[in-house]
């Protein structure tokens, strides 16, 4: 059986460009998706092993800043949020080894990595990266002629599930939109009678990939200004027990 030139090429790309690779370069994969408009830096954890005969554990993941919030993305765990409350940024990013030791109680030291790879080191693909794909869409939004005014984050989790998905919502003149990660071509409206629930819009933008409706969402509004005690955030309870998405 011959191979055509067409194909060999094919095969080679996909030999050059590795699907998934290590941590560290998802985490420099996800900053660059993410680009610099938004404030990221990629970090590297080292953290004690279970076995005390071991060396520690190493891992990399990005401190992304966004609506007033730190969050922490890692391409097995997903995104989960490091601040407990929003409009203290610099406190958190004075404060980010307390904040990433409580979200990883074994975390021995963390430092930033300022050293990206070559791009062809980079995964072709983003593991776990729904929040992620969320903030680039919204940068495309904002880049276009016609930025929507009002949106919000919702993250939807299903019935005792720790694993989340994050949504975009945003308003283009009387129409609600939802963006869908997991379907970024596909055009999700939102019908008027339906109503701002967040629930509900979550419910009807999922119905045709989710066998149950989620069992519950949180929203972050950022089109809305902060107050001093802004407490808007995508998960409550210790850090160490928010759910991922």
């Amino acid at each position: 059986m011959t191979r055509t030139r067409s194909s060999l090429m094919v095969l080679m790309l996909l030999a050059v460009t590795p699907l998934f690779a290590s941590s560290r370069e998802s985490a420099f994969l996800a900053q660059k998706l993410l680009g610099p408009q938004i404030w990221s830096r990629v970090v590297r954890i080292e953290s004690a092993p279970v076995d005390i005969n071991q060396p520690p554990t190493e891992y990399y993941g990005l401190v992304i800043a966004f609506a007033d919030i730190l969050w922490f993305y890692t391409e097995r765990d997903g995104t989960q949020n490091l601040s407990t409350r929003r409009g203290q940024l610099a406190a958190d990013k004075a404060n980010l080894g307390e904040l990433l030791r409580t979200a990883d109680p074994a975390m021995l030291r963390f430092a930033e990595d300022l050293v990206p790879p070559p791009d062809w080191d980079l995964p072709a693909e983003l593991p776990n990266a729904c929040f992620v794909a969320c903030l680039k869409h919204w940068e495309a939004l904002l880049q276009s002629g016609y930025p929507p005014k009002k949106a919000r984050l919702i993250a939807c989790f299903p019935t005792n599930d720790r694993k989340g998905h994050m949504l975009l919502e945003y308003r283009r003149g009387l129409s609600r939109i939802v963006f869908d990660p997991d379907r970024p071509d596909h055009y999700i409206s939102i019908p008027f009678w339906v109503g701002s629930n967040p629930l509900k819009t979550a419910t009807r933008a999922l119905k045709e990939r989710w066998p149950a409706p989620p069992s519950h969402v949180t929203t972050i509004d950022f089109s809305k200004p902060l107050g001093p005690s802004a407490k808007n955030l995508v998960a409550t309870g210790s850090l160490a027990d928010r759910p991922h998405f």
